[in-house]
């Protein structure tokens, strides 16, 4: 009798605790995607700066599902005539449960959804403007569950969770 109860116990706690250990699982899956985002941007401008050429990154394919689908690095080079320029660096293959808002970064003169770091580091438009912007990374599981990835004038990227309540020093999202 007391092996039922002990086991009616732990069936209940764990029939109320699933939902907030899911919640937080979706949460730790957000935050993985928007900090491997800002290391691969961080990467690009790295190898940008380094290398002397334009690196850009940008959604593996451009369409509706824009960065829906992940993103990729590659080295912009207008003539190529070593094998690396143009070639793809590094490539992330978004999670099947994780989406991102399709129409962010996208450069108002040619319409194309890309951040391109010149040999100077800094996130520029092909026509010289700056490219200050977030992407909205949210679950499908739990579309409470958000985070932006937001990129600074100063070049700094930073996390934002929504539905965390900011305080009065923090910038809200």
């Amino acid at each position: 009798m007391e092996l039922l109860a002990v086991i009616t116990l732990l069936s209940l706690m764990l029939f109320l605790g699933l939902p907030l250990i899911q919640s937080q699982y979706y949460g730790h899956e957000l935050e993985h995607t928007a900090r491997q985002f800002i290391r691969h941007a961080q990467f690009a401008r790295q190898h940008a700066l380094y290398s002397g050429t334009h690196t850009v990154i940008h959604p593996r394919e451009e369409g509706e599902d824009g960065w829906g689908l992940g993103w990729q690095i590659k080295v912009l080079t207008p003539y190529s005539a070593d094998e690396m320029a143009n070639s793809i660096l590094v490539q992330y293959d978004l999670p099947a449960s994780i989406q991102i808002d399709s129409h962010r970064f996208r450069d108002p003169h040619s319409k194309v959804m890309q951040i391109i770091f010149n040999p100077a580091g800094a996130a520029k438009t092909q026509h010289g403007g700056f490219v200050a912007n977030r992407l909205i990374v949210s679950h499908a599981k739990a579309s409470h569950l958000q985070r932006h990835i937001i990129l600074a004038a100063s070049g700094r990227w930073r996390i934002c969770d929504p539905n965390t309540p900011a305080s009065k020093k923090d910038a809200s999202c």
